[in-house]
C-alpha cells in the first residue's frame, strides 16, 4: 500500500497567502503598432472640438491604415453591428472609401433609416431599407449561435441571428471584410465564443468592437491566432462624464476616472477588467 502524503498547500491556501498575487503576471493582448490610425465617423460637432485627430469622440471608430490593412478605397466591405442612433461611422465609410456598408440593428432605427422606411408603405415590415446602391441597414441583431438559418422571407423585425446566417444574407461570405466593427452591448461575448478562427483569420482585417463585464481575457485571447491589438479605449468609469466631445473617457474627464475598486474581489480581476473592457481594436497580421 502507497501512502500519498496530504497535500497542505492548496490553491486555496496559496489564494490566501500575502505573496499569491505577486507571483502571478496578468498579461496584455499581443500588439501591433500600427503606424497609420485613422478615427472614422462622429458627430460633425464632437470632431471639430476634438483637440487632435485620434482623440476619443462619441460615435468614431479607429481602423488602421498601414499597406495591406486599410480598406481599398471602391473596393471595401465593411460590417457593422449595433448603430444605435450614430450612423455617423458607417456613412463616413461608405462615402470617404466608397465601401459597400452593411448596417444592422434590430432594436434602434435612428431618423436617416426611419425616413426611408416611412417613404412607402411597402417598406413596413421591410428587413432592409436601402440608404444607396451600396449601404443597407438591416432591422436584425447578432447573436453567438442558433439553430436556425433564416432567409429574408422567414425573418422579422427584430430577430436575433448568428454570423454565419448574416453572412448569407448579406453575401458576404468567403468575401473579405475590411472593417467589421460590432457595438451590441454584450452579446459579444456568445460571438466571440462561437467565431470560427479559421473564417475570421482568412477573411477579417479590421476586428473592432466594445465588450463589457461578461467578457473576460479567456473569451478574447483566441483572436491572438491571427490579431493584434493596436488601439484601446478602456473603460474604468463607473459615472458618465460628458464634455464637448461627448462622453469622455476617463483619460479625457478633467476629474479623472471613477473606478469602484470595491466591486473587483482581487487583483487579477482588476486587471482583467482593465484589459478586457470597452473599446477594443484589431487588425489581422495575416493581411500585413
Amino acid at each position: 500500500e502507497v501512502k500519498v502524503k496530504e497535500k497542505t498547500n492548496d490553491i486555496s491556501s496559496q489564494i490566501n497567502s500575502d505573496n499569491y498575487f505577486q507571483q502571478i503576471r496578468v498579461r496584455d493582448f499581443m500588439f501591433y503598432k500600427c503606424k497609420n490610425i485613422r478615427r472614422i465617423g462622429g458627430k460633425p460637432k464632437s470632431v471639430k472640438n476634438a483637440p487632435d485627430n485620434l482623440w476619443r469622440i462619441d460615435g468614431a471608430w479607429y481602423i488602421c491604415m498601414d499597406t495591406n490593412a486599410n480598406p481599398e478605397k471602391s473596393n471595401c466591405h465593411v460590417l457593422s453591428l449595433g448603430i444605435n442612433h450614430d450612423y455617423t461611422f458607417d456613412e463616413e465609410m461608405r462615402y470617404s472609401f466608397d465601401c459597400s456598408v452593411f448596417s444592422f440593428d434590430p432594436f434602434v432605427e435612428s431618423d436617416k433609416f426611419k425616413k426611408i422606411r416611412e417613404s412607402s408603405p411597402s417598406l413596413n415590415n421591410s428587413i432592409v431599407l436601402k440608404v444607396d446602391n451600396k449601404w443597407s441597414f438591416y432591422r436584425v441583431g447578432i447573436v453567438g449561435k442558433t439553430n436556425e438559418q433564416k432567409t429574408l422571407e422567414n425573418l422579422r423585425i427584430k430577430d436575433l441571428i448568428d454570423l454565419d446566417n448574416i453572412l448569407d444574407l448579406t453575401n458576404l461570405r468567403n468575401k473579405v471584410i475590411d472593417v467589421f466593427k460590432m457595438d451590441i452591448e454584450g452579446p459579444e461575448k456568445g460571438v466571440f465564443n462561437n467565431l470560427d478562427m479559421e473564417y475570421a483569420c482568412k477573411y477579417i482585417k479590421n476586428l473592432i468592437f466594445e465588450t463589457h463585464k461578461n467578457s473576460k481575457f479567456v473569451d478574447l485571447v483566441k483572436l491572438e491566432e491571427c490579431f493584434r491589438l493596436f488601439w484601446r479605449s478602456t473603460r474604468f468609469f463607473a459615472g458618465d462624464s460628458n464634455g464637448p466631445t461627448g462622453h469622455l473617457t476617463e483619460f479625457q474627464s478633467p476629474k479623472g476616472w471613477k473606478l469602484e475598486i470595491k466591486q473587483f474581489k482581487n487583483e487579477l480581476n482588476l486587471a482583467e477588467f482593465m484589459f478586457t473592457t470597452g473599446e477594443l481594436y484589431f487588425v489581422n497580421i495575416n493581411f500585413l
